[in-house]
């Protein structure tokens, strides 16, 4: 707890069942001068590992994915800066160095700060990667904060916010999820069953054609945008495993919007009536 600093940065995270990775992610924030975690009522020692690291824990209800992350964060006024993790994150010291100077300093003029960024799934990042861009605009003013309830959307900042990306160090925030497969397809699950009912509210009967299209759109990044697909077994394994969140939300809409959760309740009555209905012939 010895190297916080006053930098004026608050850093916000919430999680639910992590004690896997939490307190190594935590041990990398630790020089922020708040560190506030939301702990989702929890199975195992998340929360006491958080009460370890963090300035601030609050045990908060369970929710599938962000329902309650705006309110939480409201909650707690903390620094003139806000960065925003997941239990997948680390981040280098270099890049705390910079991130330092650019928030202590009162007459900065810029808003959001994007940090050199590494995304790695299943312990992969680079070119045969469809994820993950060159800097995560996650440091945000304040002033210039925006926060919805929207699942990949959590975080974002006002129209014309002055944006300064960090190009001057070798140091990275780096975003480490997905070790495995099942891990990956397990979080898909819950994930796209929420997603695909906050489409069916938004967009009403659109909804499976809105799918549809991002679908495309994910099939169009691994071809064409990216071309991760040609770039080996790698390339290809990533690849689909990219389209695979798209593809899965897609068949949740559709089913959903087919109206019937159980189609074969039916169907088993009246299979059930038939055999009824010939042993009791049988038995006359």
């Amino acid at each position: 707890m010895g190297y916080r600093t006053k930098n004026n940065v608050t850093v916000y995270l919430e999680v639910y069942n992590e004690e896997h990775r939490l307190e190594e992610c935590l041990q990398n924030f630790l020089w922020a001068e708040e560190l506030v975690v939301f702990v989702k009522k929890s199975d195992d020692s998340t929360l006491s590992i958080a009460t370890q690291y963090a300035t601030h824990v609050y045990e908060v209800d369970y929710c599938v994915a962000s329902e309650n992350f705006a309110t939480n964060v409201i909650k707690h006024k903390g620094r003139d800066w806000c960065l925003f993790i997941t239990a997948s994150s680390l981040i280098d010291p270099e890049l705390v160095d910079e991130i330092e100077i650019l928030t202590s300093n009162p007459l900065s003029q810029y808003d959001v700060i994007g940090l050199p960024y590494a995304m790695y799934v299943f312990g992969l990042t680079g070119s045969s990667s469809p994820w993950g861009s060159k800097h995560k605009l996650g440091l945000i003013k304040r002033s210039s904060l925006v926060l919805t309830a929207t699942l990949h959307s959590e975080v974002g900042w006002v129209i014309d916010s002055k944006v300064y990306l960090i190009n001057n160090t070798d140091g990275r925030f780096y975003h480490c999820t997905h070790s495995n497969p099942e891990d990956f397809f397990m979080r898909h699950m819950r994930y796209v069953k929420y997603e695909a009912s906050d489409y069916i509210d938004t967009f009403g009967e659109r909804a499976y054609r809105v799918a549809f299209i991002d679908l495309l759109r994910s099939l169009g990044s691994v071809f064409v945008k990216r071309r991760t697909v040609y770039r080996g077994r790698d390339g290809i394994s990533l690849s689909l495993a990219y389209v695979s969140y798209f593809l899965m939300r897609l068949i949740f809409v559709w089913h959903k919007q087919r109206g019937s959760e159980e189609p074969y309740v039916q169907m088993r009555s009246e299979a059930v009536a038939k055999w009824r209905s010939r042993l009791a012939t049988k038995s006359g």
